[in-house]
């Protein structure tokens, strides 16, 4: 079993993942689901109030990473490569995503991901993201 307190306080000893200051709501060996809450340097556009592109895609890498390993105690997963489709805008309020580990092998690992603020079926953003592992 995974102690979210744990990995939680692991995530705020990341300068990058405090500066996008999210949270984990749950997580298992294949999923991880967490939370980041809207901060105005999270904006891209200042007349909407929308979240930057960027910022939608580093919590949705955040969060695939700490699907693929969650306790931090290994060599972090290093992103190879990732495809980010962004489906609507991410507006002022809280920003959800759930990973889901599609494939774990000993180099590799496949992850997809989906962004969400109030409703699990309007996604804001879905990406595929690969990580080595070694």
């Amino acid at each position: 079993m995974i102690d979210l307190q744990t990995v939680n306080a692991n995530i705020a000893r990341v300068p990058f993942f405090r500066f996008l200051n999210f949270e984990v709501q749950s997580l298992d060996s294949l999923h991880a689901t967490t939370e980041m809450t809207f901060d105005v340097r999270h904006i891209g556009n200042p007349i909407m109030d929308y979240y930057h592109g960027g910022i939608i895609a580093s919590f949705m890498e955040a969060t695939a990473a700490i699907a693929v390993r969650p306790d931090f105690t290994e060599t972090p997963a290093k992103p190879i490569n990732l495809t980010v489709d962004y489906l609507r805008p991410g507006q002022k309020g809280p920003l959800f995503a759930r990973a889901n580990v599609t494939r774990k092998g000993k180099r590799i690992a496949s992850v997809s991901v989906i962004t969400w603020q109030t409703e699990t079926d309007k996604p804001v953003a879905e990406g595929l993201y690969h990580f080595l592992l070694v």
